[in-house]
């Protein structure tokens, strides 16, 4: 991976972590409502972190994480190093924000019954099992977490074991997950294509430059036209409205999120292809690049438990610029300072991690790093 194609992929990682802080921004309760055409984006968002997401697992993979076990001990300190610090922020947040102003919560957008389970159930990624789907309180964001943990899975399955235990892990995986998590397993999956491809090709430089613009333009195109909306429609068409919102849920646009997924390797294919001819990123730049992309992850599962509280407690009128200004500046710097503490300390936690797997079965840990 050269340089400017990591720096690239950091920030492609940073954007897409604020689009969707924007897209619940422009929420009526939290903005007043002006900024509501943000709302088309934010899911197609998701998707990109999807295919960014398989893209790196399948570059750690190949060149630093060997065995099973490493690989085990690594997902689960990125995942855990945040994961369990933000559900900690959502609930203190949420119950401060309830006190506040308890209208702001009176909604879909918060779910608070079996409090007890439905942290667990987060905590463990079994909240979008089949078509359950469990609300971790006010942050919804989170869905996305009770899929990318069975990607994982997945992917470790298929990539670290073969032959029949192969074919038994996936099968198992599969049917624990359910059709829902499954239909956007392609996404992920080009993500892990579009690395092996750069891996072992490359296009020329021409090429590069069409396949790195033409997907921007053609998502334009899909959004100006409403072709995902058209798409969308025709899924409820075939399966049923009922079964697609109910069920599908955050996999309802699983036809045009495909399509988004393709556009993003053939971007990211472009972006391969150039990035030798691109003169050297100024030092500042590539600075703040890699220091709010070190932040993503926390941006991403923080913003909306902390836009709600921020709301909550500036209250007056959110339409109001200043007041808005106050809700995103003071959205940010508790993700900073949040994300100090958890997603920049993950190393610590993967070598406590270690140290617990070998302490608590030395053989069975050497067992693991041995297998294929």
């Amino acid at each position: 991976m050269t340089a400017v194609l990591s720096l690239y992929l950091d920030l492609v990682r940073f954007v897409a972590a604020t689009v969707v802080l924007l897209s619940h921004f422009a929420y009526t309760r939290i903005s007043g409502g002006e900024y509501l055409i943000m709302r088309r984006f934010g899911a197609d968002a998701v998707i990109v972190f999807f295919v960014l997401s398989g893209y790196v697992i399948a570059y750690v993979s190949a060149e630093r994480e060997r065995t099973p076990g490493e690989y085990a001990i690594n997902r689960c300190a990125r995942l855990y190093s945040v994961v369990f610090p933000a559900l900690i922020a959502t609930v203190i947040l949420d119950q401060m924000g309830r006190i506040l102003d308890p209208a702001l919560y009176a909604g879909w957008w918060y779910k608070d019954s079996e409090a007890l389970w439905r942290f667990f159930a987060n905590l463990l990624f079994v909240n979008e099992l089949w078509f359950t789907s469990i609300r971790p309180f006010s942050n919804g964001p989170y869905w996305s977490l009770g899929y990318e943990f069975w990607y994982y899975a997945l992917f470790g399955a298929c990539f670290y074991y073969g032959g029949r235990i192969r074919a038994v892990l996936v099968a198992l995986i599969a049917l624990v997950a359910g059709p829902k998590i499954l239909v956007l397993v392609p996404a992920w999956l080009i993500g892990v294509w579009t690395y092996r491809f750069n891996r072992n090709k490359q296009v020329s430089v021409p090429i590069g430059w069409i396949l790195f613009l033409l997907p921007i333009l053609i998502y334009g195109f899909i959004k100006a036209s409403e072709i995902d909306i058209a798409a969308r429609m025709a899924t409820m068409a075939v399966m049923g409205p009922a079964f697609v919102m109910s069920k599908l849920k955050h996999s309802d646009e699983f036809l045009i999120d495909t399509i988004y997924a393709v556009l993003v390797a053939f971007n990211f294919i472009g972006m391969r292809a150039i990035s030798h001819s691109v003169d050297r990123i100024p030092r500042w730049i590539e600075q703040a690049i890699r220091y709010w992309a070190g932040l993503t992850f926390s941006i991403y599962l923080l913003h909306y438990p902390a836009l709600h509280f921020f709301a909550a407690l500036y209250g007056g009128e959110r339409s109001e610029p200043m007041t808005q200004i106050l809700i995103l500046s003071s959205t940010l710097a508790a993700i900073v300072l949040i994300g100090g503490f958890t997603e920049r300390k993950k190393h610590l936690l993967r070598r406590v991690l270690d140290r617990i797997a070998r302490a608590l079965s030395p053989r069975l840990h050497r067992r693991l790093d041995d297998w294929p």
